[in-house]
């Protein structure tokens, strides 16, 4: 291996790990783990990567970069100070063609433990003012910890200077440069700037949907359907990730004319042909799904069902467990109708709510009869990659990925399902 990169994850970290490992995986890279934290991810590959493919398809990682170099921490930074003059290190840093280059620094934890990471930190204006004064640049003042994205894309570092990034790892200090960022303002304007929003049928953010579309692993000609269409979240981000072949349904009349505007909206601000795929949206209750789709025709189910009652911020531990109960009517009655649909090998991705009363949980308590219908709970890792016992995931008491915000009353359960 002869080219290591990092990842900086969002907030979900396991997500986040998990949506790198499958998408490299899918796209071929031959790759092994190196380090791995709550912050980030190190690999090592063969060939270097494609990164703005790479970052189109993800929908975790807030930043990536290149490393440099990995210096011992015993002789740090000293040996990092004896190449800041040297060609390498000019030619790998500096952008070519630039007379006024500025650059910021941001610190991370690669696993290296609360120690290291705080002497890391605490060396970090050191490292800044060597820089500067060797090279004769300017940088941005260190004050956090972090830099975010933002602050990265509107101080220019990524075209006219560099974002240097220091990240302790149990092997020592790694150096390197961020070379691409979360395009934050395509998603906001997906979330927050369509015509169409409905707090009320859901709003799942499209990070999270793009995640969940990865989990499925299926090529972009297999057939997807979401039975709980809403807004159109998920299938907007199945055509912006290239899926030709898409269905949504859902049994409210506005939630399907939502879709519908939204999806005219995203291929009048996007530069993509709508002749290019093909969408089906229609009325149906997920209860009667296979009167509406054919039978045994869909590859990939990814799709977030109605979650609940928006009151149940208000309920007491008997409303939620009535409420429970319901929820796991209507999810055993959608899983009947799955079956009818998918096919062999077929995948579900799918959102289980998750009920919290003074520190109690409340889960839906179906995965036996889940079972017993035919389909069986898959690992969210689609391989084994070099490295895999590295990752650390976080994940609840039955083994699945809790995706939840501060304050929330109602957390998201991604399951991954198969038939």
């Amino acid at each position: 291996m002869t080219n290591t990169y990092f990842f900086v994850l969002g907030t979900n970290h396991t997500l986040s790990k998990i949506d790198i490992v499958n998408v490299l995986g899918r796209l071929g890279t031959d790759f092994e783990i190196i380090e791995a934290s709550e912050e980030v991810l190190l690999i090592a590959t063969k060939e270097p990567l494609e990164v703005s493919l790479l970052m189109g398809e993800l929908g975790s990682a807030a930043k990536m970069g290149q490393i440099f170099n990995l210096y011992p921490k015993e002789d740090f930074p000293e040996n990092l100070f004896k190449e800041v003059n040297e060609t390498p290190f000019k030619s790998f840093f500096l952008p070519q063609g630039e007379k006024e280059i500025r650059f910021g620094v941001s610190v991370y934890n690669g696993g290296g433990g609360f120690k290291s990471l705080n002497q890391t930190w605490f060396l970090a204006p050191k490292i800044a003012r060597e820089i500067k004064e060797t090279l004769g640049i300017n940088h941005l003042p260190v004050k956090e910890r972090e830099l975010s994205s933002v602050v990265v894309n509107q101080t220019g570092l990524l075209k006219n200077g560099f974002e240097l990034v220091l990240i302790a790892g149990v092997k020592g200090i790694y150096i390197g440069k961020t070379t691409a960022i979360q395009d934050y303002e395509s998603y906001s304007l997906r979330d927050y700037g369509r015509p169409a929003r409905d707090a009320f049928s859901g709003m799942i953010p499209p990070k999270l949907a793009k995640m969940m579309i990865n989990l499925a692993g299926k090529e972009k000609t297999d057939l997807f359907l979401d039975p709980f269409c809403g807004s159109g979240t998920f299938l907007q981000e199945l055509i912006l990730l290239g899926y030709k072949n898409i269905v949504g349904t859902d049994s409210s009349e506005k939630s399907v004319a939502d879709s519908t505007t939204n999806l005219n909206w995203l291929f009048e601000k996007y530069p993509l042909k709508k002749t290019d795929f093909q969408i089906k949206l229609v009325m149906a209750d997920v209860r009667k799904l296979s009167s509406q789709v054919s039978f045994k025709t869909v590859s990939a189910i990814v799709t977030e069902p109605y979650l609940g009652s928006p009151r149940a911020r208000y309920f007491n531990e008997e409303e939620i467990r009535k409420e429970v109960r319901k929820l796991e009517e209507l999810y055993l009655a959608a899983f009947d109708e799955f079956r009818k649909v998918l096919k062999d090998r077929g995948v579900i991705v799918i959102i289980f709510p998750v009920f919290r009363f003074n520190n109690k949980f409340f889960s839906l308590e179906i995965l036996e009869q889940i079972k017993q219908l035919g389909f069986q709970k898959k690992d969210y890792l689609q391989g084994n990659p070099q490295g895999s016992e590295l990752l650390q995931f976080n994940l609840s008491p039955r083994n699945s990925v809790i995706f939840f915000r501060p304050g929330q009353t109602i957390s998201r359960e991604i399951l991954v399902f198969s038939l």
